[in-house]
């Protein structure tokens, strides 16, 4: 058996590496900017949920009419109908809740309109199998990117070797060109990335980051990047 001297040992601190020292807590708001969630229905009965953000000029007078109409956009179309195709038939694009959050608290707007099912001949992938699309503005860096996770597709999306087969990827990144920036219109929105407010911290490495004030970047383009299944649960497929 090997000894080790105790007096020789040395005191670490551990390091939480999933905190983020800028956040803020409490409510995310932005100046001038409504959250837009996108609402989806499935055979196993739980929800899922992509949440976009959009920007307003002037004071917030989002109604229900608005909701519907980013509804029937995100469901129009060309474009939606090839995505559909590998969509899960017992799935569906079902809501659209809309909240000013350039404020605490303010209300929920939710649509009243029906939305639209999958109409693919194959069965559903597991719940949280997603797709993922990636916002880009015109800044660099994580600040500068968002993204949305799309959920409920069939196994007729299914490429070699599990994949995302390919004219799934074209379908998905034409969809998201062409409905989410006529979405955002349906309602006199500007697609845009939220960015809250974040407080002035030291990173592990030394380096200051100073403190960042509440705002918003305009999307400018909507990528598929790979062919690779991701999901919307934080601890992945396991």
């Amino acid at each position: 058996m090997r000894v080790i001297r105790l007096d020789s040992l040395q005191q670490f601190a551990a390091v939480e590496l999933l905190s983020d020292p800028g956040a803020i807590g409490g409510p995310k708001l932005a100046p001038n900017c409504a959250e837009v969630v996108i609402g989806f229905g499935g055979e196993t009965g739980k929800l899922a949920a992509c949440v976009l953000h959009g920007r307003y000029a002037g004071g917030f007078d989002l109604v229900q009419a608005d909701a519907n109409a980013i509804l029937a956009a995100l469901v129009a179309g060309a474009t939606w109908t090839a995505l559909a195709a590998h969509l899960a038939p017992t799935s569906s694009l079902f809501s659209v809740t809309v909240r000013d959050i350039n404020t605490a608290n303010q209300p929920l707007i939710v649509s009243s309109t029906a939305g639209a099912p999958g109409t693919s001949s194959g069965s559903a992938l597991p719940a949280e199998v997603a797709a993922c699309v990636t916002f880009r503005t015109v800044k660099a860096g994580k600040s500068g990117r968002g993204r949305m996770y799309f959920p409920r597709f069939a196994t007729t999306a299914l490429g070699s070797g599990n994949t995302i087969a390919a004219p799934v990827v074209t379908a998905l990144q034409n969809w998201a060109r062409a409905n989410i920036p006529a979405a955002m219109q349906a309602a006199t929105l500007v697609h845009c990335l939220a960015l809250p407010a974040r407080q002035a911290y030291i990173g592990t490495t030394g380096t200051s980051h100073p403190a960042r004030a509440a705002t918003t970047q305009d999307v400018i383009a909507y990528d598929v990047r790979d062919n690779f299944w991701d999901s919307q649960r934080r601890r992945g497929l396991g």
